[in-house]
Parts: structure tokens; sequence; C-alpha cells
């Protein structure tokens, strides 16, 4: 099942996110920084992110057997960074699932849905950034129709500077 998160939320959504960093990010971003990742300041952040959820923004989660699996967030671009885009513009700001359920179609599910919600609401066109050293991550984006356009951004989430790619769809 797939539903809005709500902020009782908060502490499922902090657990997963760090289990999802620490599995996905493994390569590229330091095992240090990554053992910091507290799950519990995670819960709290993202209790107190949706109990005041910006207007255009959606965090969508997946649940199973009253489990939240997956999560997916999305509002509108960095009108700043991504100018170029318009201001109808929106991005999926992160999607994470449980590492087991990698391969399932559950991330393809959430997403779709995510993505849905965006261009039913008028929002278009829509980007996701993605590490560039996640390839597999790039790879999803793309089966789901995004496609890079050049742009970058560099991320310095654990001292180290990881460039991300921005993908876009247009319709």
């Amino acid at each position: 099942m797939i539903r809005s998160a709500a902020p009782a939320d908060g502490f499922a959504i902090g657990r997963l996110k760090v289990r999802a960093w620490r599995a996905a990010y493994a390569g590229f971003m330091s095992r240090a920084y990554l053992d910091t990742l507290d799950a519990v300041e995670e819960a709290e952040d993202w209790a107190e992110y949706l109990a005041d959820l910006p207007g255009e923004h959606r965090l969508w989660v997946a649940e199973e057997a009253g489990v939240v699996v997956g999560f997916c967030r999305t509002g509108p671009v960095d009108e700043g960074r991504d100018a170029d885009l318009g201001h109808a513009a929106a991005e999926i700001l992160g999607l994470y699932i449980e590492p087991d359920r990698i391969g399932t179609g559950l991330g393809g599910r959430l997403f779709r849905h995510a993505v849905a919600d965006l261009e039913g609401r008028g929002r278009r066109p829509l980007c996701v950034y993605a590490y560039e050293p996640n390839i597999s991550a790039i790879a999803f984006y793309e089966r789901a129709g995004f496609a890079r356009d050049g742009t970058t951004r560099l991320d310095e989430e654990d001292g180290t500077a990881v460039v991300e790619a921005r993908l876009v769809k247009r319709t």
C-alpha cells in the first residue's frame, strides 16, 4: 500500500533512511560518516518535517503488513539552482526502500506513484538528482523515462565532494 506519510511515521522513515544510505552509498561515502547517521535524530527530523509539511511537498510511504518499507519525497525545484526548468517544475527529492527489497518492483511502484501525483498536479518538467557513482540509481531513473541533461551539482554530505547528476523528464 502506498499512502501519504504522517508525523507518526517519522521513526520508521528515519530508521529506513539510515539503513538505505548505509547500503546504497557504502561504495563512495566514507564508512565513518555512514556510521555517524543516527536513526533517532533522523526520526525526530522526519517527524518535525511531516508535522509542518510545506504545501507543495509530498512524502509517500510504501507499507507492507503495517511496516514502512519505502518512502519517496517530492516538492518544487530549487528555483535558484534549477531556474532553467521553469516555475512549474518539481523534483523527486529522495526515493529509498529497504535494501532487501531492491529489485522487487517496490521502488518502481512507489516512484511511479510520486511521478503520477506530480504530473496530476500540473508539475512539469520533473527532475531527480542522483550521485554519479550510484549507477544503479541512475539506470533506474533512466528506465523510468528520465534522462541526464548535463546539469550537475556538488554534494559534500560527508566532507568528500560527490557529484550528483540531474535527470529530467519533460513530458
